[in-house]
């Protein structure tokens, strides 16, 4: 045992200095520092139901399902990317009022999907319907765990509006307990859409999809 310390320390020994350099270099530009700031997040957010003011009356308790793709971003000068995408899928619908002309008891048409009104209240669902994102950021996977959601209007997505998720890393190079993504929606298309999201929230009809830009980040 004492003999493999004692050549072990010998080889280590015999390299040159600029070897040992360089290897703790590629070691250390392998993986961000712990914990890393995520910025430069675009991506698109496919509504499942085009966004309207008044929204769509259904006898589904659940929503139509969205998508997220074409996430991407840096972290410490490394890619991030969301491989496969987002889905979120689960999150409930609101009850229709029954003094809406809507409202049929008798073939179920007792929810209502696809409102701004529901929009600005999904935070709330947001955390369960969307539970896990698998993020890749140079090679390492960062498996984040959603446990809250809150809506951003103004302040870090400036003009635009957004979510902030908190949670933790739950595997990975960037296991943590603490860890937070906020998404900012900036623009918009799809209806009335007039490519400003932020202006566009409880006035455009039919907005289909957003983008997700500005101040969007996340320290994993």
């Amino acid at each position: 045992m004492h003999g493999r310390k004692i050549l072990m320390g010998a080889l280590v020994g015999a390299l040159p200095l600029g070897a040992i350099a360089a290897t703790q270099s590629v070691a250390s530009a392998a993986t961000p520092q712990h914990p890393v700031t995520c910025t430069g997040f675009t991506g698109t957010v496919h509504f499942g139901t085009p966004l309207t003011t008044a929204g769509v009356a259904t006898s589904s308790k659940v929503a139509e399902g969205e998508t997220v793709t074409g996430a991407s971003g840096t972290c410490g000068g490394h890619a991030l990317t969301v491989p496969g995408g987002i889905t979120i899928t689960g999150a409930k619908n609101t009850k229709l009022a029954k003094t809406d002309a809507r409202y049929n008891k008798t073939n179920g048409t007792k929810y209502l999907t696809g409102s701004w009104a529901q929009f600005e209240g999904s935070a709330s669902g947001l955390q369960k319907a969307l539970k896990v994102i698998n993020f890749n950021i140079g090679g390492q996977a960062a498996t984040f765990k959603t446990k809250s959601a809150n809506i951003v209007a103004g302040g870090a997505c400036g003009a635009g509006v957004g979510f902030k998720l908190s949670g933790q890393v739950k595997s990975g190079a960037y296991a943590d307990k603490t860890a937070t993504v906020l998404a900012c929606l900036t623009s918009d298309a799809g209806g009335t859409a007039t490519g400003n999201f932020g202006a566009d929230v409880g006035a455009a009809q039919g907005v289909t999809s957003a983008t997700i830009g500005g101040g969007s980040s996340a320290v994993l």
